[in-house]
């Protein structure tokens, strides 16, 4: 029973409303309850159109949404995550889209298990108290034509009645999923909540990430006035990594890694991690990376994951930490290198810890420590420097120089399965005209998927992003 349950329990004891034989409860009220219960159920079904709870359980992505769903009931007097949740989004006190969006997925799961599980003994409740056989019969048709023969099988087996607390839990569930219905294909508009001032920028949505790589470029042109070979990352890597004593080179490693290919901060992750070879001599060094994606899912499934499993990028060293990044590999044994950062495996509890939450903490630790040098590197400067402003220079670099990359290549490059999504990454305008671009460096691109084009017209074209 969780924690969920047991208030539930307590406020059900204490409620008028709930005392007495359970079949007393009934009388009255078995139309209604029946009807909503049979549409509820139907949009249980429908929640599991792409991914089962048996996944759910399997990759520990159910622990989250129970974690989701304690959070909110604590917002509520009678500690109930479904009114707390519809409360917050009529008054539009969810943080942004992203959050409101988390907490709807996690109870519309919940509420249909509860369904699933608390439906069938409800019906067969309500058989059994049927008044005569063609009353009987009639609910019966009724029922049968909602559902399948597995489930008919579930009513059969059900036995005893439901508990007081029982039924309440169902009543719950039912009214939540019936109002807020599932949409597993994610088609819904996800309408902001919250509308943010305008001085006002969540520090991790993309708009943050563009607004602080648009002052750092607007802070290099005024720099390159007096110094015209300035670029603000060729900066950051010297003033700022270079020179700090605390930082040992596992971690200057990963920055440069960062810097160049625009991986994300969880791809270094020890789970996954980069692969980093040095191939060639002076003149003609080149360092090669194999980038294990952390935004992909599973082969076969219904959809196709938001990320490239794996995907290879080659450059030419012509920038600092890339002739750094050269040299710390070249004399490793076979002159190559596993870049990754350690997360602990379980919490302070003892309870280990998911792979989603494992690669958050190490986002978290090379977002502190980014954050910390950019304080070092642009002391004047009204920015946060991130992991993901890296991410989004290399994407600007790579959409300014169009004539060396193709949209495929450049989603490619990024991770990506669809051409549309380096359209939230960067700007091509942004870095036009300036020096230091990342872009010229890349030589070869190549993901393990095809890209779906963005237009029907490129679609099948060849996924080896080789620049033209």
């Amino acid at each position: 029973m969780t924690k969920y349950d047991r208030d539930l329990s307590r406020s059900s004891q204490s409620s008028p409303t709930t005392t007495g034989n359970p079949s007393e409860n009934f009388e009255g009220c078995n139309t209604d309850l029946l009807e909503a219960s049979l549409q509820a159920h139907d949009l249980a079904n429908h929640s599991q159109k792409n991914v089962s709870m048996a996944k759910l359980y399997e990759s520990g992505t159910w622990a989250k949404y129970e974690q989701r769903a304690k959070s909110l009931a604590r917002k509520h007097p009678s500690r109930d995550p479904f009114r707390a949740y519809l409360i917050c989004d009529e008054h539009g006190t969810f943080l942004s889209s992203n959050s409101r969006q988390s907490y709807r997925s996690a109870l519309v799961r919940l509420a249909a298990r509860d369904v699933l599980e608390l439906a069938p003994p409800l019906w067969h409740q309500i058989l059994n108290l049927a008044a005569g056989e063609d009353k009987k019969r009639d609910l019966e048709r009724t029922i049968s034509a909602y559902i399948d023969g597995e489930t008919w099988d579930h009513i059969q087996q059900a036995s005893g009645n439901l508990s007081n607390v029982q039924l309440r839990k169902l009543e719950r569930a039912v009214e939540f999923i019936i109002t807020v219905q599932p949409d597993p294909d994610h088609t819904a508009l996800r309408h902001r909540s919250r509308q943010p001032s305008s001085t006002e920028t969540k520090s991790g949505s993309s708009t943050s990430k563009n607004s602080t790589l648009y002052k750092l470029n607007q802070h290099q042109r005024r720099r390159a006035k007096v110094l015209s070979a300035y670029d603000w990352r060729s900066h950051f890597w010297n003033a700022a990594v270079m020179s700090d004593t605390h930082l040992d080179d596992r971690r200057r490693a990963c920055i440069a890694a960062m810097m160049l290919t625009g991986c994300r901060p969880s791809e270094l992750c020890d789970d996954l991690g980069v692969t980093v070879d040095a191939v060639g001599l002076e003149e003609n060094q080149r360092l090669a990376f194999e980038i294990a994606g952390s935004k992909c899912i599973e082969s076969g499934a219904i959809h196709p994951g938001k990320g490239q499993e794996r995907r290879y990028i080659e450059i030419v060293c012509k920038t600092p930490e890339a002739a750094w990044l050269f040299d710390h590999v070249a004399e490793q044994p076979d002159r190559a290198v596993r870049l990754f950062l350690g997360a602990p495996t379980y919490d302070r509890k003892g309870i280990e810890l998911m792979a989603t939450e494992r690669r958050r903490r190490v986002s978290d630790q090379l977002g502190k420590l980014i954050a910390r040098l950019g304080k070092v590197a642009f002391p004047r400067l009204n920015c946060n420097l991130s992991p993901y402003v890296f991410r989004h220079a290399l994407a600007s670099d790579l959409r300014a120089s169009a004539h060396q990359f193709n949209r495929c290549g450049i989603a490619s490059a990024l991770g990506h399965q669809s051409e549309k999504t380096q359209q939230h990454y960067g700007s091509p305008n942004t870095s036009k005209g300036l020096n230091g671009s990342r872009a010229v460096q890349i030589t070869h691109v190549s993901a393990t998927s095809p890209v779906r084009a963005f237009e029907r017209a490129r679609i099948g074209q060849k996924y080896d992003a080789t620049p033209e």
